[in-house]
């Protein structure tokens, strides 16, 4: 599958030939998928063992760029950094030869490819998405059993892994509803396998699991992360929108409600009433298009050669198109309008509106989409969408 099919369809890269219906039918946040294929390049693009290794061996790596993990003999921090927090590359190159895990959280923000992998994938999902990178010795294991509180993807790109799946003891935990070995037992393994290079699997957030390298070749994969917004934070914000309406429901607690001779009668039946009049006035579209926006804000645009094309005119002829997998929303009335998008928000001409919405169509378009500007603000208006990464050039 070459980059510019995982781009459209990054979903069928990671679970293929398992469809996305199927996926979210039977799978999401509900049980693990196994994809174990006979294909070992196929994550071959997005990273490598090579890549790796030029990472720690030539860029700085600031305090939180790497961290490492052994089971046994556990590691320490300061076991492979500078007093001053900074990481000691020779002292990674050290651990990793004693057996520890290197781990390389978040490269997706440094990276390219990995970084067009996730916005793709952040599309399908519409959730912010993380990627940690571990690379593992032969013959060792990072992890405990544990259970993740966020769904991942475990993408296998070269050597083995052995994996072991446990019960499930919390459905769907909350993010930051951690693992806790002393309360949660693992008894034996409900299933074991081995994952093989291009293998991909899909892990729900809850399911308690450990895994070890197989083989005598190191085990490098990527977990993707999903950091998902829930029903519960969005009822949440509903409260808070309507909290601003409704007065009842920023009057304080009554006081003296924490003694032990408190008569919660009153404040029950408050409560119930308050519990009615949000089903009265919560509105489903407020919320909802209040967390749509925030996640397109809080996306990373893709600029990607926007300072290169800087020094080229835009001559009549040139055709542009909206980037792949970039999002937006243009909100407009009759007095201003606002084009929000991945980064932040561009205030925008009301007379550009039209010319936006064809532009930001999906459809190919040329400078005259801007038919209601003049030609400087017309240019302007193009340079600008082209600066902030939401259209680019199609080159002849």
């Amino acid at each position: 599958m070459s980059q510019f099919e995982w781009l459209r369809d990054p979903l069928t890269y990671l679970i293929g030939p398992t469809s996305s219906d199927d996926f979210f039918r039977d799978y999401f946040e509900q049980k693990p998928l196994l994809m174990l294929r006979d294909d070992p390049d196929r994550f071959s693009e997005l990273l490598s063992l090579d890549r790796i290794d030029e990472l720690i061996a030539g860029v700085e790596l600031p305090v939180g760029a790497l961290d490492m993990a052994r089971t046994e003999p556990g590691i320490r921090r300061e076991d492979y950094t500078f007093s001053n927090g900074i990481v000691d590359r020779g002292a990674v190159v050290d651990q990793y030869h004693k057996g520890a895990t290197i781990i390389l959280p978040h490269l997706h923000t440094q990276d390219a490819v990995l970084a067009d992998f996730c916005r793709a994938l952040e599309n399908v999902f519409c959730t912010h998405l993380q990627t940690n990178i571990y690379l593992t010795p032969p013959n060792n294991q990072g992890f405990n059993i544990h259970y993740d509180d966020h769904d991942v993807f475990v993408v296998q790109v070269s050597g083995k892994k052995d994996w072991r799946f446990y019960n499930t003891p919390i459905q769907n935990p909350f993010r930051g509803e951690a693992f806790q070995p002393d309360i949660h037992k693992a008894g034996d393994p409900v299933q074991s396998f081995t994952m093989n290079a291009g293998d991909c699997i899909y892990v729900p957030r809850g399911l308690m699991h450990d895994a070890s390298t197989a083989g005598d070749e190191p085990s490098l994969h990527i977990t993707v992360g999903l950091i998902v917004k829930t029903w519960a934070d969005l009822m949440l914000e509903a409260v808070s929108e309507v909290a601003l309406r409704v007065p009842e429901f920023r009057r304080s607690l009554p006081p003296g409600f924490a003694r032990d001779d408190f008569n919660k009668v009153e404040a029950q039946a408050f409560f119930k009433d308050l519990v009615t009049k949000f089903g009265g006035n919560a509105n489903f579209e407020e919320s909802f298009e209040l967390f749509v926006e925030n996640f397109i804000r809080s996306r990373s645009p893709n600029t990607r050669g926007g300072v290169t094309g800087a020094q080229h005119a835009i001559a009549p002829g040139d055709r542009y198109r909206l980037r792949l997998n970039t999002p937006y929303r243009l909100r407009s009335d009759d007095e201003e309008a606002l084009l929000i998008a991945p980064g932040g928000e561009i205030p925008v001409d009301v007379k550009a509106v039209k010319g936006l919405e064809k532009a930001l169509s999906g459809a190919p378009f040329g400078i005259d989409v801007f038919a209601g500007l003049d030609a400087a603000e017309a240019e302007t208006m193009l340079k600008k969408i082209i600066a902030f990464g939401l259209v680019e050039k199609i080159e002849s």
